[in-house]
């Protein structure tokens, strides 16, 4: 009967042990991914203990940007439209996540642009030609989610780039000729330069603001808009803080 008591005693005490051992596992070995402990010896026999840590992956850096644009004029390349001009006010984001191009550093940028003033003929025909003398406002919203900047001495004071992207538009009447549409297709192309202001804050300025606003043929009538237009704003970085 004492031999049982033993044996089932010893029994529950190798569980509790083999319980403890199982809890304590985890704790010991999660440590030892981010520390290694290297044991070296010198000829007088005195072990030194070294701690190799691992590295810490960075975060990606980004920056959001508050842009303005006004217009310079517009132009009949892609369109036929003349006296239309747009002023837009937007918010810009730039992630730094496609390594280098030609010695540039290659971004990721998408953009929406809440405020879009059209001003536009306040009468037009099917093909866009201005009916009246006056003019009319027309309100929209841009959304543009596919873009590429190549952004150049990215870690100086001036930082020279060019950027482009492409999305829709939309207006809150028929743009340009009662016969288009209220959705159009919006690409911009900019050449620009960043000044450093602080370890967190640009100022940009793109003197050359290529702005296009068309259907596509999407509508009977496709008069679209070629415009030019100064944009400039500040860009705050995120995350990891610029040096």
């Amino acid at each position: 009967m004492t031999a049982r008591c033993f044996a089932g005693n010893f029994h529950l005490n190798c569980l509790f042990i083999l319980a403890a051992l199982c809890l304590l596992a985890p704790q010991s070995a999660h440590p030892q991914e981010t520390e290694t402990e290297v044991v070296t010896s010198t000829p007088s026999d005195t072990a030194i203990v070294m701690t190799a840590k691992t590295p810490v992956k960075q975060p990606v850096e980004s920056e959001i940007a508050v842009m303005a644009m006004i217009p310079d004029g517009n132009f009949t390349m892609f369109s036929a439209t003349l006296r239309c001009h747009a002023w837009t006010v937007g918010v810009e984001y730039d992630r730094h996540s496609w390594g280098h191009l030609l010695k540039s550093q290659f971004d990721y940028v998408a953009e929406v642009i809440p405020v879009v003033i059209l001003s536009q003929p306040a009468v037009s025909d099917f093909w866009g030609n201005a009916k009246s003398p006056n003019q009319e406002l027309v309100p929209g919203v841009s959304i543009l989610p596919f873009g590429l900047r190549m952004l150049w001495r990215n870690n100086k004071t001036i930082k020279p780039y060019i950027v482009g992207k492409i999305g829709i538009i939309a207006f809150t009447q028929k743009a340009f000729s009662p016969n288009a549409s209220y959705e159009n297709f919006n690409i911009q192309v900019a050449v620009g330069t960043q000044f450093k202001l602080t370890n967190r804050l640009d100022l940009r300025v793109e003197p050359f603001e290529f702005f296009h606003v068309s259907n596509g043929y999407l509508a009977a009538s496709n008069p679209g808009m070629d415009e030019l237009g100064v944009r400039f704003g500040i860009s705050h970085h995120l995350g990891k803080q610029v040096q």
